[in-house]
C-alpha cells in the first residue's frame, strides 16, 4: 500500500513540477491559465463527477449502505461547522480557501487506489456510497463558499443550480438510482475527458506555485490546517465509529477517506473565483506530502 501511495505522490509531484516549468518558460501564460481553468471546470470536472456515480448498486444495495451515507453526512456537516469556527477571523479571500479545504478532501485520486489496495472491492463500494453526499455537498455548500451565496441568495442559487458540475452530480445520482447506462461510445468519450482531471489540475497548481515564495511553507496556519485535515478529523471519525460499534469495513473506509489531503480543487477554485490561490496551492501541497506519512499510520491504528 505504501508503495502505491508513494508512486501516486511521485506522479503528482512530477505533474506539479511540469506546471512550474511550463509557467516559468512562458508556455502557460495568464490567458492560458484561465483557459485551462475554464476547460477543467466546464468539461473535464463535470465528466469526472458524472462518472464517479457509475455503479451497479441497486436500491437494495443502497439501503444496506445507509450507515456509510449517514456518516459521510455527519462528517460534511461537522467539517463545515469546524471550518466556520476556526477561520471566522480570517480575511474573506483566505477564509473561503481554508473552509473549502476542510470539507473537500482528495478522496478520489488518492483515496480510490488506497481503498482498493487496502480494503478491496468491498471498500470501493463503501467509498462509492460515501462519495454520494460528499459530491453534492462540495458542489453546493462548498462552491457557495467561493461564489458568495450570502451576498445575493437568488442569483447565487441560480448559478449553483446551473453550474455544469452541479448538473453532472444530479444526472449522476439519477444514473445510480435508476441503473441507466450511457451508450458505450459516449461513456468512453466522457472517460477520456475525465482522465485529464489529474493532469490539468496538477499543472494548474504548478502554475500557481511557480509564483510562490516558498518561505510561506513555514506559515503556521498552513501546518495547523494540515493537522486538522489529516489528524483531527479522522481521529474523531474513528472514535465515533468505534463508540457506536460500526462494522469494520465502514469504519476503515470512512476514517481513511476523512483523513485524505485537501482536494486539488481547493487551489483551482480559488484561482477561478478570486480566492487566495497561493494559499490553496500551499494547503494542497503540504497536506498531500504529509498524507504519505499519516495514511499508513491510520491504517495501522485501524488494525
Amino acid at each position: 500500500m505504501l508503495k502505491d501511495l508513494l508512486q501516486l505522490e511521485a506522479i503528482m509531484v512530477l505533474l506539479v513540477l511540469t506546471g512550474i516549468w511550463l509557467r516559468r518558460r512562458g508556455i502557460i501564460t495568464d490567458q492560458g491559465r484561465d483557459c485551462l481553468t475554464d476547460v477543467l471546470m466546464t468539461v473535464i470536472l463535470p465528466c469526472n463527477i458524472f462518472l464517479s456515480f457509475k455503479t451497479d448498486a441497486d436500491m437494495e444495495t443502497l439501503r444496506g449502505f445507509l450507515v456509510t451515507i449517514a456518516i459521510s453526512v455527519l462528517i460534511m456537516l461537522f467539517t463545515a461547522a469546524l471550518g466556520k469556527a476556526l477561520y471566522r477571523r480570517k480575511e474573506d479571500h483566505q477564509q473561503k480557501v481554508f473552509r473549502y479545504g476542510l470539507i473537500n478532501s482528495n478522496a478520489l485520486f488518492i483515496g480510490l487506489p488506497i481503498i482498493q489496495s487496502l480494503l478491496g472491492d468491498a471498500g470501493v463500494l463503501q467509498q462509492t456510497m460515501y462519495m454520494i453526499f460528499v459530491r453534492v455537498f462540495s458542489w453546493s455548500y462548498g462552491l457557495s463558499l467561493y461564489t458568495g451565496v450570502k451576498s445575493d441568495w437568488k442569483a447565487s442559487a441560480k448559478r449553483l443550480m446551473t453550474n455544469a458540475c452541479m448538473i453532472a452530480a444530479a444526472l449522476g445520482l439519477v444514473m445510480m438510482l435508476t441503473g441507466f447506462r450511457l451508450p458505450a461510445f459516449l461513456d468512453r468519450t466522457l472517460g477520456y475527458a475525465s482522465n485529464c482531471m489529474m493532469l490539468i489540475s496538477m499543472l494548474l497548481i504548478g502554475v500557481v506555485l511557480s509564483e510562490l515564495d516558498f518561505r510561506q511553507l513555514l506559515w503556521k496556519d498552513v501546518w495547523g490546517f494540515t493537522a486538522v485535515r489529516l489528524l483531527v478529523i479522522p481521529a474523531i471519525v474513528l472514535l465515533g465509529c468505534r463508540l457506536f460499534r460500526v462494522p469494520y469495513i465502514v469504519t476503515a473506509t470512512c476514517t481513511l477517506l476523512s483523513g485524505m489531503p485537501a482536494a486539488s480543487l481547493t487551489a483551482v477554485l480559488a484561482a477561478r473565483y478570486h480566492g487566495d490561490a497561493e494559499l490553496g496551492a500551499l494547503l494542497v501541497t503540504v497536506s498531500t506530502i504529509l498524507s504519505a506519512v499519516t495514511i499508513p499510520i491510520w491504517f495501522m491504528i485501524l488494525q
